[in-house]
Parts: structure tokens; C-alpha cells; sequence
């Protein structure tokens, strides 16, 4: 990936959806709480009031890009509504895991939380196309197709489950560590022990490679690997830093199967509480803070991959050649069980729709 194209996409990304989102937050609102509705006869909007507090709940540590990002959506936010919204943030799992941070969002009982696509999928079936692998070559292509209508359409469709869909917060594309051997080729995946996330489609997509997918907690990783309870396990670079694996792994093989973004989702009933004004601040922010997020992440990939080599881990490219053995035989495995799941129609126009947003950034 070229570093001086990825900025230039960022840096245009980011000043379209600021200025997308700032216009939003033009429009006429009422200012008594709700999402309001647009005040006739050209009355000014009225000032937004009170004080909020937002708890934003997130698995990963401080350091995290996703955790910078959320800093800086809090410090967006706090400025402009000039302190009257606080967003306070719990990162390395202090309000809980995932599913236990996103089932207080849909309670209720908290504001904010990032959660990874599976435990959203729990609620949201729509975000299940997101486990289809080898869908995306690059960041560039990822993140054009989730800022496109296809991953806004997915973001509101949590509302029927009490919740709205902010912003997509990196995460990365996924890869494999393991102890056993490096993976050049699918043979090097045959009988291998790996972790997954509780993710039916993931495992589905590994069993299909000849490998033996085991669902183990996040948290409780770092403790399988060195007790040898599995062999190999899948996350994006950053968390194999974050968690330590290195200290437990010796192999990091580019596989780049799955590209894993977490959604930022609020609670729906308090959101629209939020003076119309402050919707549209929140909003804004979420967005700055996803793309920090992805910068952060893209920035710094080269030089965890460094630090790895350095902790000695054994760090391989896999070839184009093997990449798409691997994609013939893992993403119709998935394709076919979450067409069980969603409707073969609906996965269908996820991919016609991915293509065709593929197709329109081609020159870019």
C-alpha cells in the first residue's frame, strides 16, 4: 500500500463526511429533546440545552486505534457543545466484553459501545455479509465500499434492535499467527489447531481450509495460546501487539482474509434525546474519530510488523497465487452458509453492490 495515495484518500474522505455532517446539523431541529422535526416559517433554530454524559465502552486498550479515534471524537464533541456533552471513555474492558457492553447499549444502561461484527450480528443479522472472506484487497477498498450506501444502510438498520449505527472504527485486516509453521499455502492450515471468535462463518471459512477453527474469548487468548489449548489464532496486527501474542506465538503469516471494522453503536432512545444540535455534533465526531482510527491503524501497521520481527516472530507475505486458492475454497463455503442465514438474494446484492462501488473507485 502506498502511504502518500492512503493519506491523499483519507484526507478527501474525511473532509467529505465533515462536510456532509456538518451540513446535517443546519437543519431545523426542535430543541426539546427528541430528533425533532424541521420548525416552519423560517424560525431560527432553537439553542440546545442541558447537560449529557456519554459512556463509551471498548474492549481494547488505551493505545488502540480505535481508542484514539474514540479520543478524538470526544474532544470534537466536548468543544463544540462546549462541555455540555461529556463523553467518557472505558476502554480494556472495563464495562465488560463485547456482547456484554453492546446488550447494555440495547438495554438501555449505557450510551456508546464498539463491538466487533459478531457479537452485532447477534442482533443484526444484516451485518453478517461483513464475515464473507477475501471480499477486499485493500484498506482503500474496504473503506470506500463502508462509507458507501451499503454500509450506512447497515449502520441504520440497527435501529429496529434500539440502537444507531454511528461510524465503523478500525479494527484491520485479519491474519494468522501460529506456532505450528508459517502459512504459505492452505496445506500449512491442514489439522491446525486455530482460535476464532465465537463466529460461526469464521470457523466455517477455516474448517473449509483443512483447519480445526476452536472459539475462545478474547480475553482469554493470550492464556490458551500458552497453555497450547490451540495452535494459531486470527486477529488483526494491532491486537498482537496490544495482547502481547508475540510472546506466545512465533509466526505472523499476511493472510489478510477477512477485513474487520467495529461498529460505534448508541443507544436509539438516548441519541434521539440529544437536542437536535448535539445529534449532529455527535454524529460528526463519530466520523472524525473512525477516520483518526484508520489512519492510526494504516500509519502504524509497518511499524508493529517491525517491532514483531525485532520480538522475533517470523513475519511472511503469502503470495497472490496462494491468496486465491485460499479464496476459492473459503469464500463459497461462507457465501453458501450465510445465504442460510440472510437469503442467497440478499448476499447477492451485498456483492453486486460491493462491485459496483469497486468498479467506481478504480481510477482513484
Amino acid at each position: 500500500m502506498k502511504m502518500k495515495k492512503m493519506r491523499y484518500a483519507i484526507a478527501g474522505i474525511l473532509t467529505v463526511c465533515m462536510i456532509g455532517s456538518l451540513a446535517g446539523c443546519t437543519r431545523s431541529n426542535s430543541g426539546s429533546g427528541g430528533s425533532g422535526g424541521a420548525s416552519g416559517g423560517g424560525e431560527a433554530e432553537e439553542e440546545a440545552g442541558g447537560s449529557y454524559t456519554i459512556r463509551i465502552a471498548c474492549e481494547n486498550s488505551d493505545t488502540y486505534p480505535a481508542t484514539l479515534g474514540l479520543k478524538v471524537m470526544k474532544d470534537y464533541v466536548e468543544k463544540h457543545t462546549d462541555g455540555n456533552v461529556k463523553v467518557d471513555i472505558y476502554a480494556s474492558g472495563q464495562l465488560g466484553g463485547e456482547e456484554e457492553t453492546l446488550e447494555q447499549v440495547a438495554q438501555g444502561s449505557l450510551e456508546m459501545a464498539v463491538a466487533s461484527f459478531a457479537p452485532v450480528v447477534s442482533y443484526d443479522k444484516e451485518f453478517e455479509v461483513m464475515d464473507i472472506p477475501f471480499v477486499f484487497n485493500t484498506y482503500q477498498e474496504a473503506w470506500m465500499v463502508l462509507d458507501s450506501s451499503v454500509g450506512t444502510d447497515m449502520l441504520d438498520s440497527l435501529k429496529e434492535y434500539g440502537m444507531i449505527g454511528m461510524s465503523f472504527m478500525e479494527n484491520g485486516f485479519r491474519q494468522v499467527t501460529s506456532n505450528v509453521a508459517p502459512v504459505q499455502t492452505k496445506a500449512d492450515l491442514s489439522g491446525v489447531k486455530i482460535r476464532t471468535m465465537q463466529n460461526n462463518n469464521h470457523m466455517e471459512a477455516f474448517k473449509a481450509l483443512g483447519a480445526n477453527p476452536t472459539p475462545v474469548a478474547f480475553s482469554e487468548l493470550y492464556m490458551s495460546l500458552s497453555q497450547n489449548t490451540v495452535d494459531a489464532q486470527e486477529n488483526p496486527i494491532a491486537n498482537v501487539t496490544d495482547k502481547k501474542l508475540y510472546e506466545v506465538q512465533k509466526y505472523l503469516s499476511l493472510t489478510n482474509h477477512i477485513y474487520d471494522a467495529m461498529p460505534l453503536v448508541c443507544n436509539l432512545e438516548f441519541f434521539e434525546s440529544l437536542p437536535g444540535k448535539y445529534q449532529g455534533i455527535v454524529k460528526t465526531g463519530a466520523v472524525l474519530g473512525m477516520e483518526y482510527s484508520r489512519f492510526c491503524n494504516a500509519e502504524r501497521e509497518s511499524l508493529i510488523l517491525e517491532e514483531l520481527e525485532k520480538e522475533g516472530m517470523q513475519i511472511n507475505e503469502v503470495s497472490e497465487e496462494a491468496h486465491e486458492e485460499m479464496k476459492s475454497i473459503a469464500q463459497p463455503a461462507v457465501i453458501e452458509m450465510v445465504g442460510e442465514d440472510l437469503g442467497q438474494d440478499k448476499v447477492d446484492e451485498y456483492l453486486k453492490n460491493v462491485e459496483s462501488v469497486l468498479e467506481e473507485i478504480k481510477s482513484y
